[in-house]
């Protein structure tokens, strides 16, 4: 199973999507645009969503892409690592943004 989709995950990897069907390339920008700024997943993307996709496989991606986006996030705030079987352990966790608040409330 694993080198049926270790090509496509070097090209997602290597931003060169050029050996993904129109199909995949597009899952993989959904789930880029949501990850990184869902405002910019606009009418003209849809419109690219909907000619390859019905609106049932746009609402699972967006569901699947939405669900793993939020357990990243929930694990990296956390600081929840792997287990160091298939994954490097110790991530690195960038630091708290400056503009965060410098003392806790209260």
């Amino acid at each position: 199973m694993r080198s049926d989709v270790e090509a496509r995950e070097e090209a997602i990897l290597s931003g060169n999507y050029s050996s993904l069907s129109r199909r995949e390339a597009l899952a993989v920008e959904l789930a880029e645009r949501i990850a990184m700024d869902p405002h910019s997943v606009a009418d003209d993307f849809w419109q690219e969503l909907a000619s390859e996709f019905s609106e049932e496989e746009i609402v699972e991606l967006t569901f699947a892409c939405s669900i793993f986006n939020w357990g990243n996030k929930f694990n990296i705030t956390m600081r929840l690592d792997t287990d160091g079987v298939e994954y490097p352990q110790r991530m690195d966790y960038k630091d708290a943004p400056t503009f965060w608040r410098k003392s806790p409330p209260g």
